[in-house]
């Protein structure tokens, strides 16, 4: 059996100094794969990361709060985001993986994090409790996250927020995905965001489609995700099946949304 340092702080900046020689371990689903390659081991369970508050437009949910409750929380979040939690992984997973480690170690067929990103969710991470919009803190990992710490994740409550997608099965990870959030925009006027999923190292925002929503030509945003998958082939699936899916999905949760 592989051997390694384990520690478990009671403080955020105790925590911070062992981080610099060792990994986080929150749930430990994306870390018992890789245990060989591991010097060590931050263990987070004493740190309290695991809220989960709704209130005044806003929800928070700490970086170890658990997918399953997200999942049981389905009555006080929005229906999508609660349905993406469980689509994410297994019960038996979901009873130990958390929100941190399911976005360190996601590819692009997350249905969670697909939603997260048409719910505009931001993260705050310490030290400094700097806010990191969900796109750029994808793109940094993991060698971007050194030294630092995922506290908790923040996204408005959207006026609607809409995912779908086509897998083998319907509890299977998806081939493709699309969300769709409605937004108050900082002049007031809705903003829509747009998340594709199902290829790739993690989903993406599409803004061409967001920009066509936003003027309400629905068929212009179907136009733009499959240009976005255009070249989106994998063992799973074929680029043109992917380009094909992605522009029905999006024409049927746009017309929904936009209105």
């Amino acid at each position: 059996m592989t051997s390694f340092d384990y520690h478990r702080p009671k403080t955020i900046e105790e925590a911070l100094s062992l981080l610099a020689t060792a990994r986080a371990l929150a749930g430990g689903t994306a870390v018992t794969p890789a245990r060989r390659g591991i010097q060590g081991v931050v263990d987070l369970q004493s740190l309290r990361l695991d809220e989960l508050t709704v209130e005044k437009g806003l929800i928070r949910i700490g970086a170890t709060c658990k997918l399953q409750a997200l999942v049981e929380a389905s009555g006080r979040l929005p229906a999508a985001l609660a349905t993406a939690a469980q689509l994410e992984a297994p019960l038996n997973l979901r009873q130990m993986a958390t929100l941190g480690g399911t976005l360190v170690a996601c590819d692009g067929r997350s249905p969670l994090v697909t939603v997260l990103l048409a719910a505009g969710a931001t993260a705050r991470l310490a030290p400094d409790d700097a806010a990191v919009d969900l796109a750029s803190l994808l793109d940094a990992r993991p060698q971007g996250l050194a030294g630092k710490l995922i506290m908790r994740f923040e996204l408005p409550i959207p006026a609607e927020l809409r995912y779908e997608q086509v897998a083998r099965t319907p509890k299977d990870r998806p081939l493709v995905c699309v969300s769709l959030g409605k937004l108050e925009g900082k002049d007031g006027k809705p903003a829509v965001l747009l998340a594709l999923g199902g290829h790739g190292v993690r989903p993406r925002r599409v803004p061409l489609a967001e920009a066509a929503l936003a003027r309400g030509d629905v068929e212009g945003a179907a136009g733009a995700v499959a240009r976005e998958y255009s070249a989106a082939a994998d063992a799973w699936a074929s680029a043109e099946y992917r380009a094909y899916v992605a522009a029905v999905l999006t024409r049927r949760l746009g017309r929904e949304v936009v209105r």
